[in-house]
């Protein structure tokens, strides 16, 4: 009852055009609730293998930057037409929501597909479109394909006489969800909401506190 009576304000609000962040001091979900927000949990969060990329700056990144608070990572590329540049916007407003209640966001991450094309300086620029504190993540494409197989993420080159380049890129679209101490912990389906996103990562947020 109680599961059916959450998925019933879920579709009003979204219906009305209203969401809310918060369900009360202290709430938490059940796994059956939390699909409500096309969250689907694994059973046990999976832990990734050893892996070094390099962000969009430059530095580092690996197992330690996914450490510490919860994630929010998506596989896709700066010149993806449709589904990378609205997932994206969708994850920098559910942050705006986030920070404009006072509460401490997920760290958005985009890790690029298409690493020929996407050059540091390019990707900071498309991740800095959406949130000046979202991560742009890049490397070798043996690399990035290793890192995005440990998340259930696959992408692939297409031959295209649309592109400069003479190919586009098919790639999985699912966010993938990191918890605070690194681990795969299950993935959100399309179609995304900034609002649902921002009150699904409150209620991630009760089972696993983000950690110093």
């Amino acid at each position: 009852m109680k599961v059916a009576v959450l998925a019933l304000l879920l579709a009003v609000l979204v219906a009305t055009g209203v969401a809310v962040v918060y369900f009360g001091p202290g709430t938490r979900f059940s796994d059956e609730e939390l699909r409500a927000f096309n969250f689907t949990p694994y059973p046990e969060p999976r832990d990734v293998g050893a892996f070094l990329l390099t962000d969009a700056a430059g530095g580092d990144f690996g197992p330690q930057r996914l450490r510490g608070r919860w994630s929010f990572m998506f596989f896709g590329f700066a010149n993806c037409p449709d589904i990378c540049p609205i997932t994206m916007a969708v994850l920098g407003e559910a942050e705006r929501v986030l920070v404009e209640a006072g509460d401490e966001p997920f760290q958005g991450i985009l890790v690029t597909v298409d690493p020929e094309r996407d050059t540091a300086p390019l990707l900071l620029e498309y991740v800095r479109t959406f949130s000046d504190d979202f991560v742009g993540v890049t490397g070798s494409v043996p690399d990035i394909f290793t890192f995005a197989r440990s998340f259930h993420a696959g992408f692939s080159k297409e031959l295209s006489q649309d592109s400069e380049l003479g190919y586009t890129m098919n790639h999985s679209g699912r966010i993938a969800v990191v918890d605070p101490s690194g681990r795969h912990y299950g993935n959100i389906s399309s179609p995304f909401d900034a609002r649902r996103l921002a009150t699904l990562y409150r209620a991630l947020s009760t089972r696993i506190p983000a950690r110093d």
